[in-house]
């Protein structure tokens, strides 16, 4: 069933439903400072089956940065400190979980982020971005030959996710399946042509039949009289 845009809330419906100040993050947080703060967390850290759970969350694959942003936003929701503050205290947060996971020789990462791949992933995108005006370009123009055809493959080849290694290994199989020959014959072996043995001798000429000499014509006419 299709949700109506009717069911959803009004706007500012979170000013009218609840007198102000009864959320804990619209009342002065509990922590003023960032020194406050930090010694907070570090409190709370100290415990050790606290942190024996964020350990298991960073060796099962969970990245740093988001593990250290849900903790100090619900710390925000609960009142304790205001979100600048949390913004604040972040980085010295992610250096602490990363030392502790050092200590214990767990692997972990900060983020999910490949800085690398998107790196390579905007420098196709403009790669393929300009083949395609050259393509358009050749097509306005009525200069359609081989060359705007090769730039069609490379375009169809920097738009695609594939790399240099698997653009390798793929090439050569679709080379050889286009110039497989169709049979299993060797090409220098000559075609014997059966022969039939009745057209061995040439096939004698036939001969004319003599037709018998015309003979006068005789009749009544006029001309016969002498």
């Amino acid at each position: 069933m299709a949700a109506s845009v009717f069911n959803g809330s009004l706007p500012g419906n979170s000013l009218t439903t609840h007198a102000t100040g009864d959320r804990p993050w619209e009342r002065p947080p509990q922590l003023n400072s960032v020194e406050e703060s930090l010694g907070f967390y570090m409190t709370q850290l100290s415990d050790q089956d606290t942190l024996d759970d964020l350990l298991v969350a960073i060796q099962s694959g969970v990245p740093i940065k988001p593990l250290v942003e849900a903790l100090y936003t619900s710390s925000v929701m609960k009142g304790v400190h205001s979100l600048d503050v949390g913004l604040l205290i972040a980085p010295a947060l992610m250096e602490y979980f990363a030392a502790v996971a050092d200590s214990y020789d767990i692997e972990y990462k900060f983020s999910n982020r490949d800085p690398k791949k998107e790196m390579l992933q905007k420098e196709r995108a403009r790669v393929t971005m300009l083949l395609d005006a050259a393509i358009n370009r050749a097509e306005e123009q009525d200069m359609v030959d081989e060359g705007t055809e090769l730039l069609r493959d490379m375009a169809e080849y920097t738009r695609s996710d594939m790399s240099r290694a698997e653009a390798a290994n793929v090439a050569p199989e679709e080379n050889m399946e286009e110039t497989k020959p169709e049979a299993d014959v060797p090409m220098d072996k000559p075609v014997e042509v059966e022969q039939n043995p009745d057209m061995d001798q040439a096939p004698e000429p036939q001969q004319e039949e003599e037709l018998p000499p015309e003979q006068p014509m005789q009749g009544g006419g006029l001309m016969a009289r002498g």
